[in-house]
């Protein structure tokens, strides 16, 4: 029993226990990038020529390089057979200034030094250099080999860059010397930021050339979901989480173009550094910002609007600063930069471990992807300011990966979710206009069943009064009545069309049993000046004449005439039911046909109904003492 009660108890706290497994995981990854790495340079010196190079092997030249301070020495200084000092060993990948108990400035010039050892039988040694702070010039055994930037020792006219240089070595000897002479005179931090990378210069460039292939794949698919969601949000302006969703591909592109291996650089070759540098710091302010903007539009109640805006203060000070001083000055910030965007980092995993424990619709897929976002920013902050064991660039692009297809896949569900509702609607529409003409049909049934006992008590009545006077009359009469009973059990359908024909009939049949009963007092007048197989409404005219008959001319004393007027233009068909009755007053008109009065006999407001829906427009009736006009348009294209 308890065993039971402990299953339930975890099964019910399984979203807990999923919070716990993903946080302890992210946590201990991170403690493991923190432990120390393994090295290959020991007291500026890197023997490879043990290592097997034929299987595609390249080899990071981590560790301790000999190091010079505020000093550019040429390789003949180290032959000139007076001894250099050295200052101290420097760990590479690193940056000066960084280094506890040095008096190393942040700006400055300086000089690293390594012998390198490797196999004769490597046929294009080669190295691959990236990420060094500021600007600075390489020798291999006493030749200068590449130059990057300029001016190492005049910050007047210094210039940095970040250029990804694979440079050939020697073939015929299996030692060299590599000396960096770097200047850093403008930024927060110099020296070289990543070890320069050893083997084979075909696997070198072959390694550049498939991870550039994929980061350009990567950027295209991002800047089509960003252009996806772009024209979402103008077709829905209303749409907030499609314009967040676009705004974080487009930073997410504009970031993965100056990282990893820079594709900005090489699409765009004249792009100075200091325009890299505003994308990076332009971007990175914002970036955690615009994903607990995104959170909060998918979960808003899981905020409060006040601590949100202080969480988001930071970086619109970081924007404002950016825009009034130049990105080289926003270096000596980067690292109250990266607290800001740890505490942020925090206040989006309270806010989306709320929403998981509040059973919010794909809160667990978002916090998973978040929290994947979040360890790959971590990794890349712990390969910035270089502790631990981590040495790899771009990791948050993975991240983003993750974020990217959480958020796409939120969207899409949410459409889905739109268009199974639209559905629905769409179908209780359906179903609701079926129950209309449905009560409009039980309604014309339920008018006609009224009208026929009167009817046919008045007509039989006019019938039996003929008898006594024309037999041969009142046959006529029996067969009329006949017939418009038949045609008006045959009305039924009321989405039926007729011919002009047809209906004509039924008004004639209908008439001669009502002239039956008030004699030449009322008489029928036609203008027919169209063709007889047009198609209109099946129940249209009769039910108009009569309304002229029964409620116009036979309250007249001395009757009237009512005229049916038909005439043809553009192919639309126009028909007049005029009478000289007694008319309708004003206030009786107004209210006729808005519900309010329902239609005299089968029912003006019946008709006028009918021919809204059928054709958007109904019947106009226009009325005063002593004349009466109700007109009504078939549009074209009713001919057979």
């Amino acid at each position: 029993m308890d065993l039971r009660r402990l299953g339930k108890k975890i099964s019910s706290n399984w979203r807990v226990l999923l919070i716990i497994l993903v946080s302890a995981m992210m946590l201990y990854s991170l403690v493991m990038m923190l432990s120390p790495s393994s090295v290959i340079t020991h007291d500026g010196r890197a023997d490879l020529s043990g290592i097997d190079f034929s299987h595609n092997k390249l080899v990071s030249l981590d560790g301790q390089w000999e190091f010079y301070w505020n000093k550019l020495l040429m390789p003949e200084d180290y032959n000139s057979g007076q001894k250099v000092k050295m200052d101290s060993f420097m760990k590479v990948p690193g940056v000066w200034a960084s280094n506890a108990g040095t008096h190393y400035t942040t700006q400055g010039i300086a000089t690293y030094r390594l012998s390198l050892y490797y196999p004769s039988t490597l046929i294009d040694p080669a190295l691959r250099i990236q990420y060094v702070v500021g600007a600075y010039k390489l020798y291999v055994n006493g030749r200068l080999v590449e130059e990057v930037g300029s001016s190492l020792n005049d910050k007047v006219n210094f210039k940095s860059d970040d250029k990804i240089a694979i440079i050939d070595l020697p073939k015929d000897t299996q030692k060299i010397d590599l000396v960096f002479q770097v200047g850093n005179l403008n930024c927060a931090s110099g020296g070289l930021r990543a070890a320069p990378v050893f083997g084979s210069k075909q696997v070198l460039e072959q390694q550049r050339t498939i991870m550039l292939t994929l980061q350009l794949i990567f950027i295209g698919g991002v800047l089509i979901f960003g252009i996806h969601y772009f024209f979402l949000f103008l077709l829905q302006t209303k749409n907030k989480t499609a314009l967040l969703y676009t705004i974080f591909c487009f930073i997410t592109v504009l970031r993965s173009m100056i990282f990893g291996e820079i594709p900005l650089q090489i699409l765009f070759p004249d792009v100075s550094p200091e325009l890299r540098m505003y994308i990076n710091y332009s971007t990175g302010y914002n970036y955690v910002a615009i994903v607990i903007l995104f959170v909060h539009s998918i979960y808003p109640l899981e905020f409060n609007k006040k601590v949100m805006a202080l969480f988001l203060f930071p970086s619109l000070v970081f924007d404002a600063f950016l825009l009034i001083t130049s990105p080289y000055t926003m270096t000596f910030y980067t690292m109250y930069l990266y607290i800001v965007l740890l505490i942020q980092m925090l206040y989006i995993m309270v806010v989306l471990i709320k929403s998981v424990l509040r059973k919010r619709d794909n809160a667990i897929f978002v916090f998973i992807a978040i929290c994947i976002l979040i360890w790959t920013m971590n990794g890349d902050i712990i390969n910035f300011i270089k502790i631990g064991n981590i040495y790899l660039t771009c990791m948050f692009l993975f991240g983003n990966l993750a974020v990217i297809l959480a958020m796409s896949y939120v969207q899409a569900r949410q459409q889905a979710m739109n268009h199974k509702k639209l559905i629905l609607y769409n179908e209780k529409l359906l179903e609701a206009d079926k129950l209309k003409d449905q009560i409009v049909a039980t309604e014309m049934s339920f008018l006609q069943a009224q009208i026929k006992p009167h009817f046919l008590y008045n007509a039989l009545s006019a019938i039996a009064n003929v008898c006594e006077k024309d037999g041969k009359q009142a046959g006529k009469l029996i067969i009329d009545l006949a017939l418009y009973l038949r045609s008006s059990l045959e009305f039924n359908n009321l989405d039926k069309m007729v011919t002009i024909e047809k209906e004509l009939e039924f008004v004639d049949t209908y008439f001669h049993i009502e002239q039956a009963r008030f004699g030449q007092k009322i008489q029928l007048q036609k203008e027919i000046e169209i063709p007889l197989d047009v198609q209109i409404p099946v129940l249209v005219l009769q039910p108009l004449v009569e309304n002229a008959i029964r409620h116009g001319i036979s309250k007249k004393p001395g009757g009237g005439t009512v005229k049916v007027r038909m005439m043809q233009k553009d192919r639309n068909t126009y028909i007049e039911i005029e009478d000289d009755g007694v008319g309708i007053n004003s206030e009786k008109l107004a209210v006729l046909l808005s519900g309010n009065n329902i239609g005299q006999g089968i029912g003006l407001l019946n008709i006028h109904n009918r021919l809204l829906k059928l054709y958007g427009r109904g019947l106009q009736i226009s009325s005063e003492s002593g004349h009466t006009c109700v007109k009504l348009l078939i549009p074209g294209g009713m001919l057979q």
